[in-house]
């Protein structure tokens, strides 16, 4: 049965019900902003017979309000707010029915990215122990590290396009494919001691490692009963960030019981779960009905681009932030392990287990933060205020741990302020991009922020591992991570600073943006009055109907703050993307350089 809210949606936004799902971590944010209360009187209702005729300027939506009763336009008043703040999955009728079919869908849907996930953080823990069995350097560990992030720096740009046009099917079995081929090479590489094939292994997994995100992503969206998208995907993103932890917790203890084979075995046996919970799916036509025309994937991860000219230099200097928080983030969730225990001389399970809590923040404050920052749509405030105290919370962490260890003690502070501070940063960047620029544009800005900072996080990495074997020579293993922290801290400190100067900025924009909308939008046709009509309140009305016509015209241009304003910033726009696909270039010429003086 037809929906006319849903009807109403789509003519309203030009928004179809298939694109305007929401396969992203944090879909919450991406609800369309509250108008400002300020640009929004209230008119005095009116009967049905002095109804006006519209103006010219009003918005078109293909929907007479006077054809609805005022019991009806009430009620589409009063979930306004509620149809704008999820996904319309599907608003007819039995749609938050939950059956048998649905359920285990669902169920083998999470468990695809378990095995990924362990796999990516089982290493960090056993480095010294790498580095004392099978021979290895500080330089080749952050190879091969590199090697699972280096594809990462593309992928996300294309990830969309590819699923949207092999559909979730094949595409699931294609990921869930390279993730257990490079998950069997990892092993044979650590059975044989092969510090090459198991970056080989590493890069082979991390071919298929982000395009499963938009693959799980978009089929829990599809998947999800009406009204409870977010609870789905949340689901969806705990089970990863759960296994994450659990590998960086057992990874030590699974090594030292079994072997350096045993964490690997382990994620390789995840990974043949994930790949055989896929294959179940698809066989018993588990969610068919749900996912049969999946191959639609969500707008909001493919990447188009030919909107780089929009992107202005509120947005690349976004990009900037995101380049500085991917060379001091992921590295050092790799490297903290090593790092704690020859900086406080702790035994190698003591700092797999101090370093292990880097990976709770997420779990915890994931859905607080979306709360938080779901509460506040109407300005990007609290966002940028919560991203300053991430940011101090790191650069914390970075100092206590470069303290002298006989002035600290324990590690502990300092890694509890990283997991608080990087648990909640990584979601506040992306709720950024939505706050400056319309939701045409999102797949671009995502797909770039993925991109940049992965390719950031893949240089830093390479060049960390680089940098601990020139000092140690000099310094020793404590003081070369010293060293290595003070640059984190240094590299810190730029992003705090720059990410401030990104709200003044940005402020700025966004308040010249919306006086331009409102300076454009005010000028309206005086409407005919009705001879038996007070001209005083029909004055007020007309200018009551004024504001709310420029108020929907700004809803529904989006935010505008991220776009350029002219030719000179347009070309500026092109000359920055060209720049991030050559820095893109170079990370990949670094790494390949280096694999091949140090492999």
């Amino acid at each position: 049965m037809p929906s006319p809210i849903r009807d109403f949606l789509a003519q309203r936004t030009g928004i179809s019900e298939t694109s305007s799902l929401l396969s992203n971590e944090c879909s919450p944010i991406l609800s369309r902003p509250a108008t400002p209360s300020r640009l929004i009187t209230s008119a005095p209702e009116r009967t049905p017979g002095t109804v006006r005729t519209a103006s010219p300027h009003s918005p078109r939506n293909g929907m007479d309000a006077r054809t609805l009763t005022p019991a009806a336009i009430q009620r589409r008043l009063s979930n306004a707010s509620l149809i704008r703040s999820r996904s319309v999955v599907d608003l007819s009728e039995g749609s938050g029915a939950i059956d048998r079919s649905r359920a285990l869908a669902l169920i083998a849907v999470c468990t695809l990215s378990i095995g990924s996930h362990f796999l990516m953080y089982v290493s960090g823990p056993i480095k010294s122990k790498l580095h004392r069995e099978l021979g290895s350097t500080n330089s080749q560990f952050s190879l091969m590290i590199s090697a699972l992030n280096l594809n990462s720096t593309w992928t996300p740009l294309v990830a969309g396009i590819l699923v949207a046009r092999y559909g979730t099917a094949a595409s699931s079995l294609v990921t869930t494919g390279f993730i257990l081929l490079g998950a069997v090479i990892l092993y044979v590489g650590v059975y044989s001691g092969a510090i090459a094939i198991m970056a080989l292994g590493y890069f082979l997994f991390g071919l298929g490692s982000t395009p499963l995100m938009v693959v799980q992503e978009t089929l829990l969206a599809r998947l999800s009963p009406g009204g409870h998208l977010g609870l789905s995907l949340a689901l969806g993103l705990v089970s990863g960030k759960t296994a994450s932890f659990v590998a960086s917790f057992t990874s030590l203890p699974l090594a030292e019981a079994g072997g350096d084979t045993a964490p690997f075995a382990v994620g390789l046996a995840l990974c043949i779960l994930s790949f055989s919970a896929n294959i179940l799916r698809l066989g018993l036509g588990c969610g068919a009905a749900q996912t049969r025309d999946a191959a639609e994937v969500s707008p909001k991860r493919i990447v188009r681009f030919d909107g780089v000219s929009r992107l202005g230099d509120v947005f690349w200097l976004y990009i900037l932030v995101n380049l500085f928080c991917g060379a001091i983030w992921q590295p050092f969730l790799h490297l903290s392990a090593n790092i704690v225990q020859v900086r406080f001389g702790l035994s190698e399970s003591q700092a797999s287990m101090n370093a292990s809590v880097l990976m709770a923040g997420a779990i915890v404050l994931y859905p607080f933060i979306g709360w938080i920052t779901d509460r506040d749509q109407g300005s990007p405030r609290t966002t940028y205020l919560l991203f300053f105290a991430t940011s101090i919370l790191t650069l914390f962490c970075y100092v206590y741990l470069a303290l002298p260890p006989a002035i600290t003690h324990t590690p502990w502070p300092g890694l509890i302020s990283w997991a608080l501070g990087h648990g909640a940063s990584t979601l506040l960047l992306v709720v950024m991009i939505p706050r400056m620029m319309p939701v045409t544009l999102v797949p671009l800005g995502l797909g770039l922020h993925k991109s940049l900072e992965t390719a950031a996080s893949s240089a830093s990495q390479t060049l960390a591992g680089l940098w601990l074997d020139f000092a140690k020579e000099r310094r020793g293993e404590s003081g070369a991570a010293e060293g290595l922290l003070l640059i984190y801290a240094a590299i810190n400190v730029v992003q705090l600073i720059s990410s401030v100067v990104l709200w003044r900025f940005e402020r700025k924009r966004r308040l010249a943006a919306k006086h331009a909308a409102w300076e454009e939008y005010t000028e309206y046709e005086q409407l005919p009055m009705d001879e038996d009509e007070d001209p005083v309140s029909d004055e007020d009305e007309e200018h009551a109907d004024a504001r709310a016509r420029i108020a929907a015209k700004i809803e529904e241009n989006g935010p505008q703050s991220g776009l350029a304003r002219n030719d000179k910033e347009r070309k500026r726009g092109r000359g920055f993307f060209i720049a991030g696909l050559g820095f893109i270039g170079c990370v990949w010429t670094l790494w390949i350089v280096t694999a091949w003086k140090k492999l």
